[in-house]
């Protein structure tokens, strides 16, 4: 089973109603990499007030060396006010900014988040206009993560809900928000939820395809979800083995004056082969 490597971002983002004393307690012993503690759409209008104080006092006892803790605040001067109350805290790692566009919102939140340095912003995409401005908020100050919200981008494409898991009809914006994360030097574009949450096997089969795609974890609205992710979005110490391997050869190869050869199974390899074992390994690139 894959572990979480150091300095990689993480495989699993677990959805967390904070207005549910039952779910925030269990939620550290769910595995999950990441916990959202969410203050938007799981959250009864009438129960707003109370999940911003329990989130605030979640995150006061959170310890240190647990999961990361980030929070999806609310839209609009609620949400500015949830940004405030959990940033005061200065014990979470990040707020999830929900229906990103670029307007005077998101200034307003990269300006609050700015007097906390050691806070990275997340953007949720979940609209037509939050797909298409990526190319003016994904580089913003402070932004660290994407997430694409395929629920409220289907209603707002006027698309059926899901029918069936894993169907490809929004490749077209997984595609621009991996695009833009890596563009823009983000850590991650991390995969949207399912809720098919009774169906592991589809989940394990779309989390791959998703992987395949370019997302490197995956948001989860159940703890069943979450070794799901963990496994898929991980990295098996053998395939970091391997990428060792492949720099170690790489290197001499360098050294001996050959920029480019076949390895033992006669596939190519180069400086442009070798990236991905950069990125899993950590290594610096000696020749930069």
């Amino acid at each position: 089973m894959s572990a979480p490597i150091p300095g990689q971002p993480p495989r699993s983002h677990l959805y967390v109603p904070a207005d549910q004393p039952r779910f925030l307690r269990a939620a550290p012993r769910s595995g999950a990499d990441a916990l959202i503690l969410d203050l938007e759409d799981a959250v009864a209008p009438s129960r707003k007030d109370g999940a911003r104080a329990a989130a605030v006092a979640f995150a006061g006892e959170h310890p240190a060396g647990g999961p990361e803790l980030w929070v999806r605040i609310n839209e609009g001067a609620r949400g500015r006010d949830d940004a405030r109350a959990l940033l005061a805290t200065g014990r979470v790692d990040g707020l999830w900014m929900p229906k990103a566009t670029a307007g005077a919102g998101l200034d307003t939140l990269i300006a609050l988040v700015a007097g906390a340095p050691e806070v990275a912003l997340g953007l949720l995409v979940e609209s037509a206009t939050g797909v298409l401005s990526l190319g003016d908020t994904a580089g913003r100050a402070g932004v660290r993560h994407l997430q694409l919200g395929e629920v409220d981008l289907r209603a707002d494409l006027r698309m059926a809900p899901d029918p069936v898991p894993g169907d490809h009809l929004l490749d077209w914006a997984r595609g621009l928000t991996v695009a833009h994360t890596a563009a823009h030097g983000l850590l991650s574009a991390v995969a949207p939820v399912s809720v098919h949450t009774s169906d592991p096997a589809a989940f394990r089969a779309s989390s791959l395809r998703l992987r395949g795609l370019g997302f490197q974890g995956r948001a989860c609205i159940h703890p069943a979800q979450v070794a799901v992710a963990n496994e898929v979005f991980g990295v098996d110490p053998g395939e970091l083995a391997d990428a060792h391997a492949l720099l170690d050869l790489f290197e001499d190869r360098l050294d001996a004056g050959s920029g480019a050869f076949r390895d033992s199974g006669g596939a190519m390899v180069d400086a442009a082969t070798v990236r991905r074992a950069r990125e899993l390994t950590g290594r610096a690139d000696r020749t930069a």
